[in-house]
């Protein structure tokens, strides 16, 4: 049996940047909810994770995020396709390794 190479990735945050989408959703929940907003740097910091762990941390200290959890699932699937972009260059590499490898994400 040969060995067989496929290339996986995950596309948020790899393939996409989807850093200025997930900033104006949080800052757009926590505006709702009456709590100060976040700078782009401190959501850039809270993500990675997924959703809750990014309400867990952007909600002010003491707050249960569980409202703003909620908030965010309805809020950013409808706007996160906004700012949301492929980094520079990736299209073009994905076609050279396209070429060569399978590919998943």
């Amino acid at each position: 049996m040969g060995v067989y190479q496929i290339l996986f990735s995950d596309l948020d945050g790899t393939l996409l940047d989807t850093l200025a989408d997930l900033h104006d959703s949080t800052n757009h929940v926590l505006r709702e909810l009456g709590y100060p907003e976040r700078t782009l740097d401190e959501v850039r910091r809270f993500v990675g994770n997924g959703a809750r762990r990014l309400m867990d941390q952007a909600v002010p200290e003491g707050v249960d995020a569980q409202e703003a959890f909620d908030a965010f699932q309805n809020w950013y699937p409808k706007h996160c396709q906004i700012k949301t972009k492929p980094y520079a260059g990736i299209l073009e590499a994905l076609a050279v390794l396209g070429e060569k490898y399978p590919m998943a994400v």
